[in-house]
This record gives structure tokens, sequence and C-alpha cells, in this order.
């Protein structure tokens, strides 16, 4: 029997995630204290989700010729890192899964901070466009 600290199986026991839609899974979810929990289980939930994962990765390099702006902390400190309202270094996501908005990046649009959104598709890179 599960305990109640498995939020996954209380949540979504029983759900078909072949077939399951979406809209369907939107109006559920899971609150965490802190990011790294959040991380677990988003990477849980994905592991569920049919089809290829596609991971992104954040920058990791400092585009400044000036060694002043050089930073002293080893690259595994830095990647290791999940700042409140910001994503983490590698981002894993399927097409169809569940994102939430972390900006205001049109607000007469309806994108606004804490907008839930649905991959439509992935890419290597950013398409300049928000669907």
């Amino acid at each position: 029997m599960p305990s109640i600290q498995d939020p996954i199986h209380k949540l979504y026991s029983g759900i078909d995630f072949s077939s399951v839609t979406p809209q369907k899974l939107k109006a559920r979810a899971i609150l965490t204290v802190n990011n790294e929990r959040s991380m677990e289980i988003n990477n849980k939930m994905l592991e569920y989700m049919p089809g290829n994962e596609t991971v992104y990765k954040a920058v990791d390099m400092i585009m400044s010729e000036d060694s002043q702006d050089q930073l002293t902390f080893p690259e595994e400190f830095l990647k290791s890192l999940t700042p409140t309202g910001l994503p983490p270094y590698e981002l894993k996501l399927k097409i169809g899964c569940i994102i939430i908005l972390l900006r205001n990046l049109a607000p007469s649009k309806g994108l606004c901070n804490g907008t839930c959104l649905i991959v439509p598709k992935s890419s290597k890179h950013y398409s300049g466009k928000i669907y």
C-alpha cells in the first residue's frame, strides 16, 4: 500500500498516460516546498508519459571576454543550483507535458507568471513563437 509520502501514486493512480489528454491532467497538481523535490516529481512524471524526452541545457559559459567577469565557482556546483523562479540547468520535457510559465511574457495575451501551458512540439532551439 502506498504511503502518504507518494503523491504521484496518490494523485495519478489509475490514469493511463498513453491515452490521457493534457487537458485532463492540468486540473491536478502536486505542490512542493522546494525546487529539488519538485524536479524529482517532474522527472518521475515524465517517465510515465509516452514519447521521447528532450533535454534542454542552460548556457554554461560567460559571454564576456573581460577576465573579471569569470566566476571562481566549480562548474558542477553552478549546474546543481535551482534558484527560485529559474528553470534548472537541465530541463527535461516531452510533447504534451504541462509546464508553468515563470515570467510575464505577454500579459495582454494571457502569458503571465503562473500560467499553465502544454508543450506542443520540441525543437533544438527556441523558434520565437509561443503557442
